[in-house]
């Protein structure tokens, strides 16, 4: 399971994808995690399974080929050209809680039902 995963961090350093493409960074962080999870716990499998939550290592592992898959398709296909950035607005101090006139349970026609 570590080898799977250092393997797709050292393909993520070695391709031009830049740092900041979300695509990696979130890759990267899984990767990370899972290492140091197997890493700090060896001999307990069950303590990787329970810190990664996504099945058993045996399927941890058949993930972490998938996702080279994935990886190389994003690579080959350039992918992260692709994404642009999208300004989000989002105040949650509204008092409505930025759902304008809308109250919960009225219809959107303005009957109550």
């Amino acid at each position: 399971m570590i080898t799977k995963y250092k393997a797709l961090l050292d393909k993520l350093a070695a391709s031009d994808m830049p740092p900041t493409a979300q695509y990696r960074i979130n890759v990267e962080k899984i990767a990370r995690y899972r290492i140091a999870a197997a890493q700090e716990n060896l001999d307990d499998p069950e303590k990787v399974e329970e810190l990664c939550n996504c099945g058993q290592v045996e399927e941890l592992v058949v993930q972490a080929d998938n996702e080279m898959k994935v990886m190389d398709m994003y690579l080959r296909n350039r992918w992260w050209e692709l994404v642009k950035p999208v300004d989000i607005e989002y105040n949650p101090s509204d008092e409505d809680g930025g759902h304008g006139d809308v109250e919960w349970g009225d219809t959107p026609d303005g009957e109550k039902k």
